[in-house]
């Protein structure tokens, strides 16, 4: 299993920074599954944490297509429904001792399942009409993967893998 690390450089705005990403081998019907995870907060913790990051200068950037269409869920790319999601974006990251422990908990017990894990930096600021993982809705192809569901799951904060198997090759191709 490959396992890339990305450091921060300097000092970050916050310390929800970091975000992993996982490659699963084989995962419903599909080759090389690629799934984004994130923390998972609490109602109340989300609240405090949302008023905490609205203090924070510089997190959340212009729209991601200016003059595009709008995100569903944001009326407005310019009103306070988009500045919400993109800090929920970065609530679902992870602090520095969290993905330490996210990456240990990956490669040990997920080690023959998983092909890769990345953790990377966020990059800021996070674009107006972002929508955080937490809110993209369930469907045929997209889903969640709920880690902290699984039985003896060792971490203190719950971990949620978002993917779209719509991405992903077949295992077997379908013959005409």
């Amino acid at each position: 299993m490959e396992l890339n690390v990305i450091p921060v450089e300097g000092t970050p705005p916050v310390a929800r920074i970091h975000v992993i990403s996982v490659t699963i081998r084989t995962f419903k019907g599909r080759r090389n599954v690629q799934a984004h995870l994130f923390r998972l907060a609490a109602e109340a913790e989300a609240a405090d944490g949302l008023a905490a990051l609205r203090a924070v200068p510089g997190l959340v950037g212009a729209p991601l297509e200016p003059g595009g269409p709008n995100t569903p869920g944001a009326d407005d790319l310019t009103g306070p429904e988009a500045e919400t999601d993109a800090l929920r974006t970065v609530l679902e990251a992870f602090t520095e001792a969290e993905r330490d422990a996210v990456v240990a908990y990956l490669s040990q017990r997920y080690a023959d399942r998983l092909t890769c894990i990345i953790a990377c930096p966020l990059q800021l600021p996070v674009p107006r009409g972002v929508v955080p993982f937490s809110a993209l809705p369930e469907g045929k192809t997209m889903g969640v993967i709920r880690f902290d569901e699984v039985p003896r799951y060792p971490l203190p904060f719950a971990i949620r893998g978002f993917y779209d198997l719509a991405q992903h090759e077949p295992l077997v191709h379908e013959q005409e």
